[in-house]
């Protein structure tokens, strides 16, 4: 992997396995999304300016690295509240990739518009549910969470090749 340099920060450069370099294309169904469509030109590195930047970063990738990435584009655009629930989704959604998903396969983040969008591949086609509240048996409760901290979330399904996956699309408001 090839490493792209902005700013100061060292970021690696997506190199995708079929040589699509863009996840597919995302429309949400009701027109109201406050998700970004993804384009090739967001690959790999940080768009300038603090209205709009983001980052883009191919496997691996463990939840601390994602987290680091979303601090840097959160500073100075989010108060601490609004961090520290980007930071919780994001650790949700990277640990729900390595366990349930087939391991990450992409991570995405950006701030546009007054939000943060992430976008999670993993390489499973099973849809995130939500488990039945069961005090006595751990864990299940991280989905929910996502969908309760977030302004918008969607699941897109594809297939690169012969192999399935999914993308999970968040956008967090920023106030």
């Amino acid at each position: 992997m090839s490493e792209l340099t902005d700013g100061g920060s060292r970021l690696p450069e997506f190199s995708p396995v079929n040589g699509d370099s863009r996840l597919p294309e995302f429309s949400p169904a009701d027109g109201d999304s406050r998700l970004p469509e993804s384009g090739p030109e967001a690959v790999g590195v940080r768009s300038p300016g603090p209205e709009r930047r983001c980052v883009r970063i191919a496997a691996p990738l463990k939840a601390r690295g994602a987290r680091a990435e979303v601090s840097r584009l959160l500073a100075g655009v989010a108060g601490e509240r609004c961090v520290n629930d980007a930071l919780l989704v994001v650790s949700e959604l990277i640990s729900n990739a390595d366990r349930h998903g087939g391991g990450l396969r992409e991570f995405a983040a950006g701030v546009e518009d007054g939000h943060l969008w992430l976008e999670v591949a993993d390489h499973s086609d099973v849809l995130p549910e939500s488990a039945a509240p069961d005090p006595l048996v751990p864990g299940g409760f991280g989905w929910s969470l996502v969908r309760r901290l977030s302004v918008d979330t969607q699941v897109r399904l594809h297939t690169n090749g012969d192999e399935p996956g999914k993308t999970i699309l968040v956008s967090l408001g920023l106030e």
